[in-house]
C-alpha cells in the first residue's frame, strides 16, 4: 500500500508579474519625488514671500509714520536716484534715497544712514495736492511751481525680490502706499 501525497501547490512571483509590480512601483516613486521636489520649492517660496514682507512692512510703517507726520517735503527726485527729503515731526531733515546700483533704500537723518531694504528693484515716488474742488478731497499732481507749498499727499511703490540659489525660487514682493501729510499745517 502506497500513500499518495497531496501535491503541493507552489507560490511564487513570475517573471511577468515582478515587471508590472516593478513599473507601478517606480511610477508611484517618480511621482512622489516630483510631490516631494514641487512641495521643497513651494516652501522656499514662501519662505521669501515672509521675509520680504516682514522687511517691507517694516519700511513701510517707518516710511508711511514719518511722512504722516512731516511738516514739509523739501526735495524729491526719481531720475536714476530716487530721492525724497522731509522735513520730519521733530524738524529734523530726513532723506530717503533708493540707488538702482546698490538696490538698498536708505534713510538718513544727517547722523546715521539706515538700511531700510535691500534686494530692492524699483523705488519710485509722486507727490500730489488735495485741493478741495466741489467738495471731493481727491488727490491731483502739484504744481510745478510753488510744489514745497501744496504737496499733501506721497505716493510710493516699491518691489523687492529675493532667490535663493540652491532652490532657485524667485519670489518678489510690490508695496504701494499713498500718505497724506497730517502735519503740514503747522510748518513754520
Amino acid at each position: 500500500m502506497f500513500i499518495k501525497r497531496a501535491a503541493q501547490s507552489r507560490s511564487a512571483w513570475t517573471l511577468v508579474e515582478m515587471v508590472a509590480a516593478v513599473g507601478v512601483f517606480s511610477v508611484a516613486g517618480a511621482a512622489l519625488c516630483i510631490l516631494f521636489v514641487y512641495s521643497i520649492r513651494s516652501f522656499a517660496a514662501m519662505s521669501n514671500y515672509c521675509t520680504l514682507d516682514r522687511a517691507n512692512r517694516q519700511a513701510m510703517d517707518l516710511l508711511t509714520g514719518e511722512i504722516r507726520q512731516a511738516r514739509q517735503v523739501t526735495d524729491y527726485s526719481t531720475n536714476g536716484t530716487s530721492r525724497l527729503t522731509i522735513i520730519n515731526g521733530n524738524n529734523q531733515t530726513v532723506t530717503y534715497t533708493f540707488s538702482p546700483t546698490t538696490k538698498q533704500m536708505l534713510r538718513n537723518d544727517g547722523t546715521s544712514t539706515q538700511v531700510l531694504l535691500t534686494n530692492c528693484n524699483l523705488l519710485h515716488f509722486s507727490l500730489f495736492s488735495r485741493a478741495p474742488i466741489t467738495n471731493t478731497f481727491d488727490s491731483y499732481p502739484v504744481a510745478t511751481n510753488n510744489w514745497q507749498q501744496t504737496v499733501k499727499v506721497v505716493q510710493f511703490t516699491w518691489k523687492t525680490s529675493m532667490t535663493l540659489p540652491n532652490a532657485q525660487v524667485n519670489s518678489e514682493n510690490v508695496q504701494t502706499a499713498r500718505v497724506v501729510i497730517r502735519k503740514q499745517e503747522d510748518s513754520p
